[in-house]
Formats: C-alpha cells, structure tokens, sequence
C-alpha cells in the first residue's frame, strides 16, 4: 500500500473529480511476509533531474520494493507489527520470470497447493452449457473450485459467467486468465481459513495479486515462443506508462497487455491422436485393456428400430444397424443400392468405433487483450484519492467432434422417406418379409459426418470501475472504495443441427433426402446444409461493492506493546443471467412428426436447457484486534515474543441468511530465530447463485446398468462387474434448490518458521493445516443414483429418480434365463442439488528460502515449496453403504488421498542469479502420482495409476547499457526442458489435463525496454 505524505498543496479540479462513492472492506494491510519482515515501505517521490537520475531512483525503488515485500493478505490493521504470523506464499518478479508464464493458469499451476484445474481453458469436449473458452480456476488445497477467494489489489474480481460440474455440482470461478501476467507486481497467498476477514468463499485461503501502480517511466515487453513437438506459437505484448503530475501530486499508470496463443490439434500428437489409447498399455498388466478405448460407438453407421422386427434383417426388436462389407460376417445382408451392408443388433465391431479425436482441438486458439489504468492523487492533509479502471476481452476459437444423436431424443424416419430401405418407396428392399405399407424406422444412434466438426468460438468481457479515498485522520487510518464489475460471455457453435429441420430432410420423398443409411458419404451439400444452424449461450455476471474500513495500530496499549484495531462494513451485490438458444431454452420445441411426440430441445445432440437467473445483496461488519502480549524487553523465559490476532465477521445474505465467523491467530517466539504459529478459524461458503435459482439442468451421461451386468452375471456371460460395459446415454437431469443452506468449515493451522542465526537469509516453514466441513452442497452422482435402483430391484422395489422406457422385445429376451424381471433402458435420472456430505482435507505445507546478495559471482535466491496431502476424507452416507456392500465403486466418497487428481505431494522451487548484466533462473515443478478412477483393471479392479510427472525450466537474459538498447534486457528461455510428455491417464486426450500439461518443450524469447 503507498504511503500517504502531508503536503499542503491546493485541491485540483481533478482530484474533486476524481472521488468516486464511498464505503469498504478492508483495503488489508500488513500481514505476514516470506522470509523476512516488512517495516516502512516509503519511498521518496522527488523528482529526479535528469533520465539518469530518473532511472537510478526508478531502479532503486524498485529494488527496495522487492526487499520489503508487503503482504496485504490476512489483515486489515495498517501499521501493526503483527507479520508473519500466518503462512502466506509470495510470488515475486522473480519468480513469475523463472516460471515463464503467459498466462493466469500457468503462472497459478506453480502453486504446490493448487489442486486439480477442472477450468483449464482447453475444454472443448464440454457443450454449450458449460464453461469453455479462456477461463481458468484456483483450487487451493484441493478441495474444489470456489473455495479459494481471489482478490485483485485486495477486492473481489466478478465471477466468470458460466460453470463447470465437480461432482455433479455446478460451480463457478473467477477468471484468472483475466489477470495479465506481465502487469503483475505480485501475488500473494494465505493458506488459511480468512471468513472472519474477507467473508465467503475463504475457506481455503485467498489469493491476492496486485497490479503494478504508482509507476512513472514507459516499459516494453514482447515475448514469442513455439512449442518443438506441435503448432503451438504464443506472443505476448505488453506496454507499462505512468506519469507524475500535478508536482507528484498524481500519478497515473496504464498498462496493455495482448496475447495470442495458436491453436493445436488433437491429432498433432501421438497421445492425442487416438481416442483409442490401448496401444500404449503395451508392455504392461494392463495390455489390450477395454478402459483404455475411448472411442465412440456412435458413427456414420447409424443404429436403428425398426416400428416391428424384420427376418433375417434385425433382432426381434427391430434392431438392425449399417455396416461396410466384411466377408467374415456370415450375418450381414449386403442389399443397399450404395453396396454397403445391413446387420441386426448394435455394432460390436471395434473396427467400426469412431476415433472423435482426429477432428479434436487439443489447445484453442487464444487471443486477448487485458487493459488496466490507475489514476491516484494526493489531496493533501494525509487524504489520497485512487482509482482503478480495466477492461478484458478473449476470444477462443476450437473444433470438437461432428454431431450426434442422442437416445434421449430420437428421430423417426417414416415409412413414406426416400431413403428408407425399409420403407414403400423406390429404395424398399425386396426379398424380405417388409409389410407393403413399409416400416416406421427410428435413428438411435448417428454420427453425421457429411456435416463436419462443430466449431466453438467463444467470446469473454469483462470491465471494473473502482474509485476510491484513503487517509489519516489523527491515529486511525481509514479507506473506502466502490467497485463496480460486469462479465460476459457469448458461447457459440457453429456446424449443429436442428432435429426438426433435420427430420424435414430425412423424411423428404424425392432424391434431395438426406440418406442415414449411405455412410454419411452421399449427400449433397446443399441438403446437408438445410438442417444446419448456429447455437449460442449468453451469461453475464455483475459484481458491486461499497465499503468502508478504519483501523488504528495503538487503540490501547498493553505491557508488550501497542493494540491495534480494524473494523469495517461492506455492501455487496451479485447476480448472474445465462440465456440459452431458443432451441435449447424451450421457446423452440423439436416435435416428432411421425410419432408426435415432442422433446425440449430442437439441437442435435443436446438436451434442454432453461434461461435462468439470480442475485442477491449481502451486508456485513467486520472487527479485529492485533498485538504483542509478550515483548522481548520483558525477558520472559522461554517466550521471547508473543503476538495474538482475534477477529470475527458477520455477513447477512438476503437468500441463505445470516452468518458469523471468528478466527484467532497466536505467534509465539520461544527464542528468536524460532517462530511457532498456531490459528483457529470458522469458515464458510454460500451456495453460487446457479444452484440456488436453476430451475432444471440436463446432461447426457452414460451410466453403467449394473441391473443388466447382474443378469449377464446370473447367466454365465460375465464372471464380474469388472467385465461390465453395459451403458447407454441418459438425461441426468440436476435440479436447483433455493432452500439451500451455506456451507460451513472449521480450519486449524499450526506451524514452525526457523531462521538459523549462523546463516543469514535462509529461512525454513513448516506448517500443518486441517480443514473440516460440512453441508456441502451435493448431488449423487448420476451412476450412484442409478446404482441405488440397482441395489432397490435387487430387493423388490425400484428408485423413482431413475426413469426406464418400457421393456422391449429385445429387453426380454436379453433378461430370459437371468432369473430377473425385464427392464427397458435407463431414460432419465433425476437429483436435487443438497446439503449433503462432509469433509475433511488435512496436510502439510514445506518451505525453504535463501538469499545471497554481493558475492564475488553475483546474487542468489532460492524458493521451493512443497504440499502433502495426509488426509482427504468424504462421508460415506448410509444410502452408499448399501452400494459398497454390493461390491460397486462409490464416486468421490471415502478415502480421496491419490484419487482423481489428489496427488500426494506436489512441489515447486526457483533458482534465479544476477551478476553484473547477466541474470538466470531455473524453475522446477514435480506432480505426484494418483490414481484415474475411471480406468478400472478388467482383472484385477485396481484402478490405473497416473505416474508422477517433473518438469524444468530455464532463462538467460543479458541486460544493454548505453546507447539505443541502453537498459533494454533480452532473454532466452526454455519450458519443459527435457519435453517430458504428461502421464497416461484414461482422459479425453490421455493425460490429466487439470493437472499436467501437453505443449512439451516450449523456447521462447523475450525483449523488454525500459525508458525514462
């Protein structure tokens, strides 16, 4: 935080001008720091004379800045002596230049605490309605999305306007991608429970990062970069001004930053390449392993019912389905007029699966613009006026696989169609016993792939307007601000189909008909285009905020030493609105014109989603007091320093209630170079508005029928669950629920910070932290709540959140001699969003930091920090009980510790030196092991084992003096050193990509110039 200097100048036009609405959370202040403590951080802003004198000062300031790093994070009392009582992670420049980053998620996936990133930017396997584009997520501890609070210059960022589902929640983010890297100052992190400072969402710690202000030269930054083994090529600019006025009265700083990243196909790499992820199993217990095939059995050879069953061309049901020649296939009937084939039942014929990754993006392309301006000004008298406006725009362009049906909403081909070979019109087979009349046949499964990949294009905004007044008045500090922040993002498709517009062309009587049953190799383009259309989803989201803060570091005094105080108030405001295509939100139904029947959404491949909106208003005081109770001028033996923070907040939210939460902190120094820090704190998070006010959310899902295996099981087929593949697509259908409570956690922290006096700038951390919540907002997982009617038919009765079409012919052939009552597929399954399970996460947090300054080869610093997970724990509710007993997986219940991107231990560090003009730094990430949940070994059960995964990166940089490039520094650097490949994990593209990344090795060069 700058510092404000008495100085009686005359009030500007401009400063009136300047001040915006008042009100405030806390501004924090100094709380803790890495390694060394913060004292005054002033720094003079006399106008230097001449460019060389302006560039001594600029550097000079610059340099005291990074030796007295203040950390805001953690406490609102300005002025309190009170620092490092709580663990926080600093991110200096330094760092960020070892790292590399170009992005928010790079530069945040270096934290060892940082969890799996479910919003990593590169979906693009995800629909309409989910998150896509540039977006990406905090997931301190790994404990979800959502739990991480994320500060911009110590206030809240709006939240990104779309979700994601963990655990078939929804949850939403704040965009760190919207935060540019190369303006970044620093980013702070506590890793403690801060409710009772900052409110919801804090439960895993907060994340701060500030922006450079208060500068004055010009900077200039480019970077371009291209990955060795792909495409991939990125370019970074950026551009950093600011100018003292008004007789250093005012500053104003703006910063510019554009990025584009290029875009990668799945096919440019070999683990990409295939959905089919078998070959590389080979070698090991797991070779030929059926998990491991991820490919899609909806294809250009369409699957379909025939109204009543045909000899000698579908099972008993009407089942039949399009295949090429194969002369081995005794039962194929080769009578189409375009020589293909028809064969009863589904296919089964892996040589026919469909590999949805050759038309795959693997990275989006990637452009945006992040734009900050920062106008401050002394008015004198110890009052400052700030302000802060910025502006984001990204937009994503990528492809995923062509469209397909979906078993949920079907097309029926009537008996009239062109192209029916089933049917009474030109192309009706003959020599089969097909009433005259002809046959009704309905699509149940097709891929077009005449129509080609779906393309995404996805645009993000987002603008924050902050203004704002801080001062002194006598003993007390005070600062209050108002916020004001919106985000947008327009989601659109291009390349589906319209089911109605689609089953128009099918249905045609003459030859401009679209054929299913050629392949998808013999329509015209222009039939193909009369059923294509666009989709898009809107969703924005609005963020406003007014608060008002004071504090005083000496309200009282004590023997140690002086008390200080903050308290606070703020207003808040939040809302959210996502609009959804008129095809997919009900305002354009998709009507069966052959059966009548009618599906809420008309979009191929797609259910039916609602608009849906919310907001809500909280408001909320804040108090803490901070201190010594024992000082070292009071020789007490064994206690050389004890300092205490206790604080507590109250948040009143107009849909969930009310809310208190406290917090204590103790640091005991038993001698000096010892500290030992111990902090309690409760903790909670609201629910997000898209679970409190979404009327109805539907997903398509393939969940295993368990019901069907057991009857496979009973009749000799299948010897074990392990074996089973018995799974169609369904509805999940997710529904909101108003009545939600907040969740509520409580945080323990205890650790150790030792600084050896016989060493000078070495300091070690240790610190042990257990998280315990409960009512977390849940849902069953769509297999479990088909699991449960599993175990409900085992023993007489059924689940009535799972829906099941009426047995079919085939269903009761397929269920004879199984001892169990016939059963039609699984259509829907139904669950409400609850307060539900419990948690509790608990681990350790390693840290050592060294410095060397004036040696004969330079300076040196290193950083590494470390994160174990000892414990992560979900409830086992009774209702899953009766599922373990049967032998099933529960999903993300029970012992979580290595499982689904929990690795036991992640790790980073840095290594940077200077000497003269010279600089270099190396950065170190390590990923441990865990295990994919989703690949289950078809012998054995276990689940397969994701590897652990190191990566290096290295910078030389050299830095000009004199002449034109005088201070303009070149860097050379390298990311992913030894192009180590991410570890096989049964995913979309075969790696985690949460956790690991697929660029390989990255070189990249840098310029910045610096000027005066």
């Amino acid at each position: 935080m700058q510092m404000l200097y008495a100085k009686n100048h005359r009030r500007s036009k401009l400063s009136i001008a300047l001040l915006v609405a008042l009100g405030a959370l806390s501004s924090p202040v100094l709380a803790a720091q890495e390694p060394q403590n913060s004292t005054d951080t002033s720094i003079s802003r006399a106008e230097p004379q001449n460019a060389a004198e302006r560039k001594k000062a600029r550097l000079a300031k610059e340099e005291k800045a990074d030796l007295e790093k203040i950390i805001i994070v953690g406490s609102s009392i300005k002025g309190s002596t009170v620092t490092g009582a709580l663990p926080v992670t600093l991110i200096d420049a330094s760092d960020i230049d070892a790292i590399g980053a170009t992005s928010g998620i790079e530069l945040f996936a270096s934290i060892p605490s940082n969890g799996s990133v479910n919003f990593n930017g590169n979906d693009v396997v995800s629909g309409v309605y989910q998150s896509r584009g540039d977006v990406a997520s905090i997931n301190l501890r790994s404990i979800g999305t959502g739990n991480t609070l994320t500060l911009l210059n110590g206030r809240r960022l709006v939240q990104h306007p779309g979700s994601q589902t963990e655990n078939s929640v929804p949850v939403t983010t704040v965009n760190i991608n919207s935060i540019p890297v190369l303006g970044i100052g620093r980013v702070e992190i506590l890793h403690d429970g801060a409710a009772a400072i900052y409110g919801s969402d804090a439960v895993a710690g907060v994340v701060n990062t500030e922006m450079r202000q208060d500068f004055a030269g010009l900077r200039f930054d480019a970077q371009y970069g291209q990955a060795e083994n792909t495409s991939r090529e990125k370019l970074n600019l950026n551009a950093l001004a600011g100018w003292d006025l008004n007789d250093d009265m005012t500053n104003l700083t703006m910063s510019v930053n554009y990025y584009h990243g290029s875009e990668v196909m799945a096919s440019e790499l070999n683990r990409s390449a295939n959905s089919d992820l078998r070959p590389f199993l080979e070698g090991t217990s797991w070779a030929g392993d059926s998990n491991f095939n991820n490919t899609s059995t909806t294809t250009q050879w369409g699957r379909f019912d025939a109204s009543q069953s045909v000899s000698g061309l579908t099972t008993s049901g009407g089942r039949f389905h399009v295949e090429p020649v194969d002369g081995s296939d005794s039962n194929q009937k080769c009578v189409l007029a375009n020589g293909l084939c028809i064969d009863s039942g589904s296919i089964t014929k892996e040589t026919q699966s469909y590999n949805t990754n050759s038309v795959r993006s693997l990275m989006p392309e990637t452009e945006r613009l992040n734009s900050f301006i920062y106008l401050n000004h002394d008015l004198g008298n110890d009052v400052e006026l700030y302000s802060e406006l910025g502006y984001y725009w990204a937009e994503s362009n990528s492809q995923r696989a062509e469209t397909a049906t979906l078993t949920s909403a079907p097309v029926t081909i009537s008996k009239n169609a062109y192209w029916n070979p089933l049917g009474s019109g030109v192309n009706r087979l003959s020599d089969f016993n097909i009433p005259a009349e002809g046959l009704d046949v309905t699509i149940d499964a097709y891929r077009t792939l005449d129509a080609g990949p779906r393309e995404i294009n996805v645009k993000n905004t987002s603008y924050r307007i902050l203004g704002g007044a801080r001062g002194v008045s006598g003993d007390w500090d005070w600062d209050s601000a108002a916020l004001y922040s919106a985000a947008k993002t327009v989601d659109s498709t291009h390349n589906r189909i319209s089911l109605s517009l689609y089953q128009d062309a099918v249905n045609r009587q003459d030859a401009t008909a679209y054929n299913s049953f050629c392949g998808a190799t013999c329509n015209s383009q222009d039939t193909i285009d009369s059923f294509l259309i666009d989709v898009s989803r809107t969703g924005e989201t609005t963020l406003g905020l007014v608060d008002f803060k004071v504090s005083n570091a000496k309200i009282f005094a004590l023997a140690a030493g002086n008390i200080g105080i903050a308290l606070g108030t703020e207003w808040r405001y939040e809302s959210f609105e996502n609009a959804y295509d008129d095809r997919l939100n009900g305002n354009v139904f998709y009507t069966d014109d052959v059966t009548g029947i009618a599906y809420e959404s008309d979009v191929m491949g797609s259910s039916g989603q609602p608009n849906s909106d919310g907001s809500r208003n909280i408001m909320s005081a804040f108090v803490e007091l901070a201190g010594p109770l024992v000082s070292p001028d009071m020789n007490i033996p064994l206690v050389k320093k004890l300092d205490f923070q206790i604080a507590g907040r109250f948040e009143r939210y107009n849909d969930v209630g009310n809310v208190f939460k406290p917090k204590a902190v103790l640091s005991w120094y038993p001698v000096e170079s010892l500290q030992v820090r111990a902090s309690y704190a409760e903790g909670f998070r609201a629910p997000n508005l898209e679970q409190l006010h979404t009327a109805s959310t539907t997903r398509v899902n393939y969940p295993t029928d368990y019901y069907r295996c057991q009857a496979d099981i009973n009749k000799g087929v299948l010897e074990s669950f392990s074996q089973c593949s018995s799974s169609d697509s369904a509805s999940n259908i997710r529904l909101g629920n108003p009545n939600l409570k907040s969740e509520k956690d409580y945080n323990y922290g205890l650790g150790v910070v030792y600084t050896p006096e016989f060493v000078d700038n070495l300091t070690f951390t240790v610190d042990y932290w257990r998280i315990e919540q409960e009512d977390l907002v849940g849902i069953r997982s769509y297999q479990n709540i088909a699991d449960l009617d599993f175990y409900q038919r085992l023993n007489g009765s059924s689940n009535p959140n799972v829906i099941r079409s009426a047995a079919t012919a085939d269903d009761i052939a397929f269920f004879q001699g199984s001892g169990l009552a016939p059963v039609g597929d699984m259509v829907n399954i139904i669950g409400l969003f609850e307060n539900l399970d419990s948690r509790t996460t608990e681990g350790l947090d390693l840290g050592a930091y060294y410095r060397i300054r004036n040696t004969a080869f330079g300076n040196f610093k290193f950083k590494a920090n470390a994160a174990k997970l000892i414990k992560a724990y979900q409830a086992v509710d009774s209702e899953s009980v009766k599922l373990a007993a049967l032998g099933l997986v529960l999903d993300d219940v029970g012992d979580l510790i290595q499982m689904d991107g929990r690795p036991e231990w992640q790790a980073s560090g840095t290594l940077t030196w200077d000497y003269q003009n010279w600089g270099a730094g190396l950065y170190g990430k390590y990923v441990g092991e865990f295990y994919d949940t989703g690949a289950t070994h078809n012998d054995t059960g276990e689940f397969w084992q994701v590897k652990s995964w190191s990566t290096f990166s290295l910078y030389g940089q050299y830095t000009f003096e004199n002449g034109v490039l005088d201070d303009a520094r070149v860097r050379l650097g390298v990311r992913n050193l030894f192009d180590k490949l991410p570890p096989l994990a049964d995913e979309t593209y075969g790696y985690e990509a949460s956790l690991h990344n697929a660029e390989g090795r990255y070189l990249y060069l840098s310029l910045s110039m610096n000027f005066d």
